[in-house]
């Protein structure tokens, strides 16, 4: 008896969709992986970054300065890069140190949205936002949403909060 040899033969078309079936399921594993790998490193750095947000309500604009809810405060318009800033910051830390102090709201002319009423000349006596003028720096007193008094000299900005 003769033995029969069994030949199996894969066709050429039977190995490449083999290789083409093996090589899908290898990207999609890889796919599946960068993904949760990239999504995992987002969710840490976005914990790591979480920060609570802080409201400054002594800063306010221009618009907004007849309008606040006191009846009598002050209102400092400042340049932020001006050459007194380190004199005025130690003023009004000392100013708000004191037990009976009037409010102080800030508005920075340095900002784009309040930098329409810088002007060569003062108006001492504004009614409304628009007719505000400043040279450099101002410290306004309100009334009762009107103003009471304006101090443009760091003398009588002193002499005002001391």
């Amino acid at each position: 008896m003769k033995k029969k040899k069994t030949i199996t033969s894969v066709s050429e078309d039977t190995k490449e969709i083999k290789t083409l079936i093996i090589i899908t399921l290898i990207i999609i594993v890889v796919s599946i992986g960068l993904y949760f790998l990239t999504d995992t490193l987002n969710n840490k750095k976005n914990a790591d970054d979480a920060t609570e947000a802080v409201i400054n309500y002594t800063e306010i604009t221009i618009g907004t300065m007849f309008t606040r809810p006191y009846e009598e405060y002050y209102v400092f318009a400042y340049q932020n890069d001006d050459d007194n800033a380190y004199t005025f910051d130690n003023l009004f830390v000392k100013y708000e140190e004191k037990e009976e102090h009037k409010k102080i709201y800030y508005v920075d002319l340095s900002k784009k949205f309040n930098d329409f009423v810088l002007s060569d000349k003062a108006n001492k006596k504004p009614t409304k936002p628009s007719e505000v003028k400043i040279k450099d720096y101002a410290l306004i007193l309100i009334k009762d949403g009107k103003v009471s008094k304006y101090y443009e000299k760091i003398s009588e900005i002193e002499k005002a909060l001391s």
